[in-house]
């Protein structure tokens, strides 16, 4: 991680100064987990759009994205008792389908920068982000006909599986890796401090992570 920095710093140098970038800045952002620091379900990619409003050394943003997760799975009750003899003794199993399902969240993200440097090429981020339960995703059935010893839930709503709203708060430094006139890439690694989405399970109810995010701004009203 230290040559990671290392590396985005050098390049951060070699960008043009932006003293009058815009008045307005929009842009695309992608972001993803390099490194969960304890257990729970981890997202895939989050990507979004964000605006933001420069005053003086300091910006003020907000934006929306979609966070997607990794694969969810759970069973359900097919309607099917099988019995069988084990010891002497009837033991009932129980026909179940294994489902599965990929979580997603619409956040909105609000943030704060600090640019620490005089060519405005390195920033401090702050914010936070409000995220709210998508049930666009559809289901699929991953196998039919498992045997299990509990009876699972005939349905199983996914309202009972997640959090219908949860909070993060992240902090990271910024490099401008390329400026051109009113365009720029840029790059954030950032520690993120998450509400974990799941309501059963035996991870903490806050999940730490090392984020890494890219971006393409835009700045708007230079003239004005």
């Amino acid at each position: 991680m230290k040559n990671i920095l290392l590396a985005l710093c050098l390049l951060a140098q070699t960008a043009q100064a932006q003293q009058s970038f815009g008045k307005v800045i929009a842009g695309l952002e992608v972001a993803f987990d390099v490194n969960q620091f304890t257990d729970g379900l981890k997202p895939r990619l989050i990507p979004g759009i964000q605006v933001e409003v420069p005053i003086g050394p300091i910006s003020i943003g907000a934006g929306i994205g979609n966070e997607f997760y990794h694969e969810y799975e759970y069973y359900t009750y097919a309607g099917q008792t099988i019995q069988r003899m084990e010891g002497g003794q009837i033991v009932p199993y129980y026909v179940s389908n294994l489902n599965a399902f990929r979580p997603a969240y619409w956040t909105v993200p609000i943030k704060i920068d600090y640019r620490i440097h005089r060519c405005e090429c390195v920033y401090v981020q702050a914010g936070m982000s409000f995220d709210f339960f998508s049930d666009r995703p559809e289901g699929r059935v991953k196998f039919e006909g498992a045997e299990l010893r509990e009876r699972p839930l005939d349905a199983v709503p996914r309202e009972i599986l997640f959090k219908k709203n949860t909070k993060s708060y992240t902090i990271g430094v910024g490099f401008s890796l390329f400026t051109h006139r009113f365009f720029r890439f840029t790059a954030r690694p950032s520690f993120v401090l998450s509400e974990n989405p799941e309501i059963y399970t035996t991870a903490p109810d806050y999940i730490s992570t090392l984020r890494m995010h890219f971006g393409v701004q835009v700045g708007l009203f230079q003239g004005y």
